[in-house]
């Protein structure tokens, strides 16, 4: 019987990789098809101007019958079909550690009160490290925040190092593309700068924003501006960021027919429509690229992200999720290289040794990650880049709005989560086994334990303590009363930075010490929140595959 579950398994194992290799191939066809020239058709958005030094190009759409035309056949992704998803481990996982404070009493009352109390102990150490390292990082933005980076690029730079910073676009308003172009544009090697700005070909009005873009930015210094529109209902593919950007990177690289040995001379940033970079950036990565000698099929390039767009004036779960985020890519997404988030930056010759952006997936930044290393045959490190970036926040008109647009945005991050990770169990028999092993223990450890699990097993343990656990010794009361304030004091160092970090930034902020002080206090109820959220939607995937699967883009009409 034992035998047969095991062959049941490994065919179910075989048949997913297989799927996922067919849907691989087929894209790289796809993609080789849109990087020919006969199917792009560049042209000048104003063609009776002139300007100088630059080429603005407009990428038109490629309809998805020229595929069709020439002859291969593509079959979509399926949405359900597969017998066994692997996320459901994760689901499996953060049932044995939330139900752990209810069976354990009944086994042994006097072990149930010391296991809780260890894991909870586990849990509390794991946000030490976490706001240690982040105060860690903080004090190394604060060390390079008057460094002068262009002056000594020039002693290390023997061959030009050139960006592509590509941002992704959809239905965001015109006025925060442009306050996100602007800041690319203020960049102090703005003259290095190919800039890439790719909508989707249901976003309305798009020409006119491409006309307006152009009109705006054209004489901002940018060696190129290269618009493209990326065509709706290509196969293998779901909209949202990861086929946009995926679509965008690919006719760029091919608009600037660049030799494969200049690639590890090109640094590629993908970013978000609402993030704004401070001046010193592309000068900040450069150098630090050619500092660590140009680590081309290596390193990843992450900032620290803040959500300090108008986070002042948004509610207290968005504001305690906003500074939460900071303090986990701080502290444990850079240095533990987990994985890069919505703004990050990478060689371009890694990007193609990768096959870029998996275009059938949301989450892009841990699906190149994971399909990077596949193909590179290593475990890839995150390097980070000593300034920091603002990234706008979930928002809504309305307290009430704005809390649905949070859950909406917390339980697509969970689905994608789930998603990433049955991709990774598909790929792992791909990446060596101790890179597949410490790299996928940390994710499940970060994701599946910490975020989805920790919060829900403060309140069973709690639950547990009151209703089942009997005779319980004072110094265990005094034990969880104390991991409690260590917690709390973890919590703290995130909004210590906050308040730090604004004036860095040059950010106007105005909290009020009384409100500052609700939100510190409700920041365990809003993790909370987050966990239920996610609890949720980790049996939504198990139910529904990947039908669920989908990238909703945030409201953004508040920011501007």
């Amino acid at each position: 019987m034992a035998s047969k579950k095991k062959d049941f398994h490994r065919r179910n194992l075989f048949e997913a990789e297989q799927k996922i290799n067919r849907s691989e191939q087929e894209i790289a066809v796809i993609s080789e098809i849109l990087q020919q020239s006969s199917f792009t058709r560049g042209k000048s958005i104003n063609e009776n101007e002139t300007i100088d030094q630059h080429i603005n190009i407009v990428i038109e759409q490629v309809s998805s019958h020229t595929i069709i035309e020439t002859g291969i056949t593509h079959s979509r992704v399926k949405t359900s079909g597969q017998r066994v998803r692997w996320n459901i481990l994760v689901n499996l996982l953060v049932w044995l550690v939330i139900t752990f404070p209810f069976w354990i009493p009944f086994l042994s009352n006097q072990v149930a009160y010391y296991m809780i109390a260890s894991i909870q102990g586990v849990f509390v150490f794991m946000w030490t490290i976490i706001a240690i390292l982040a105060v860690k990082n903080v004090f190394i933005l604060y060390a390079n925040r008057t460094y002068n980076y262009t002056e000594n690029i020039t002693s290390l730079e023997k061959t030009r190092i050139r960006h592509i910073v590509a941002i992704s676009c959809y239905k965001e308003p015109l006025e925060v593309i442009a306050t996100s172009i602007q800041s690319v544009a203020n960049q102090t090697e703005v003259h290095r700068i190919i800039m890439v700005i790719s909508f989707e070909e249901k976003t309305l009005d798009k020409e006119e924003k491409c006309k307006c873009l152009n009109k705006r930015f054209k004489d901002a210094g940018f060696e190129r501006i290269i618009f493209t529109i990326h065509p709706y209902g290509l196969p293998n593919e779901i909209p949202g960021k990861c086929s946009n950007s995926n679509y965008g990177i690919r006719m760029a690289v091919s608009q600037m027919d660049v030799a494969d040995d200049d690639m590890d001379n090109i640094l590629v940033t993908s970013c978000d429509a609402d993030s704004k970079f401070p001046p010193n950036y592309i000068a900040a990565l450069t150098l630090k690229y050619l500092q660590e000698n140009k680590p081309a099929l290596t390193t990843l390039y992450q900032s620290p992200l803040f959500y300090n767009w108008h986070l002042d004036g948004l509610s207290f779960v968005t504001r305690v999720t906003g500074l939460m985020r900071s303090l986990l890519i701080l502290g444990a997404l850079i240095p533990f290289s987990i994985n890069t988030i919505s703004i990050f930056s990478y060689p371009l010759s890694l990007g193609k040794k990768g096959k870029f952006i998996h275009p059938a997936y949301q989450m892009d930044d841990t699906i190149c990650l994971i399909r990077w290393m596949s193909e590179t045959q290593q475990r890839l490190r995150i390097s980070m880049i000593p300034v920091p970036v603002i990234s706008g926040p979930t928002s809504g008109e309305t307290i009430e709005t704005e809390i649905i647009e949070w859950a909406r945005q917390a339980r697509r991050w969970t689905i994608g989560i789930a998603e990433i990770f049955h991709y990774f169990i598909i790929k792992a028999k791909r990446i060596p086994t101790m890179v597949a092993l410490s790299w996928g223990c940390l994710f499940t450890i970060y994701y599946g334990v910490l975020l989805c699990t920790a919060g829900l097993f403060g309140l069973t343990s709690m639950l547990s303590m009151i209703l089942l656990i009997r005779h319980l010794p004072p110094v265990i009361t005094y034990v969880m009363y104390g991991l409690l304030g260590v917690q709390m004091l973890a919590f703290l160092v995130a909004f210590i930075i906050d308040a730090f970090i604004v004036h860095l930034m040059n950010v106007h902020q105005r909290i009020f010490i009384l409100r500052n002080a609700f939100h510190f206090i409700s920041t365990p109820f809003v993790l909370l929140g987050y966990s239920l959220v996610g609890f949720y939607a980790l049996h939504e995937v198990v139910i529904f595959g990947r039908k669920v699967c989908k990238h909703g883009a945030s409201e953004k009409n508040v920011l501007t």
